[in-house]
């Protein structure tokens, strides 16, 4: 089954790109690409995706654990944090861009509680 679902998203990820291969030159694509290397459990290729320093913040067991979660359908979205230097934080949901649009528009903003900033902060 999970070759199935890899051969479909293989196939999904060239039939909407262009002719070069999708690279993680934007949040989407690298979410999309994220995904693929999950679904075909290259861990490698997952790590790749990660800044320089960052790549073992994912352990490889919990990385096989992503694979439990993921189903055939995804739902992307664009987020954005806005931090203020009192520490409170906004979380911005954009509209998906549409070819023919020059603009992102904002869907929603959302005031994050205390007790979820947590989940935002960057861990050394």
């Amino acid at each position: 089954m999970k070759k199935l679902v890899f051969i479909f998203s293989v196939i999904m990820l060239t039939a909407c790109s262009s002719d070069q291969p999708m690279k993680p030159t934007t949040p989407m694509n690298t979410a999309h690409l994220m995904k693929l290397h999950i679904d075909s459990q290259n861990y490698d290729y997952f790590q790749s995706l990660f800044s320089e320093g960052r790549e073992d913040v994912i352990s490889e067991e919990t990385f096989e654990s992503f694979g439990e979660l993921s189903t055939s359908g995804a739902n992307f979205k664009n987020y954005e944090l806005l931090t203020f230097d009192n520490g409170e934080m906004l979380l911005i949901e954009f509209k998906p861009q549409l070819d023919n649009e020059e603009e992102l528009k904002i869907v929603n903003v959302i005031r994050v509680p205390d007790n979820m900033k947590e989940l935002f902060e960057v861990k050394n």
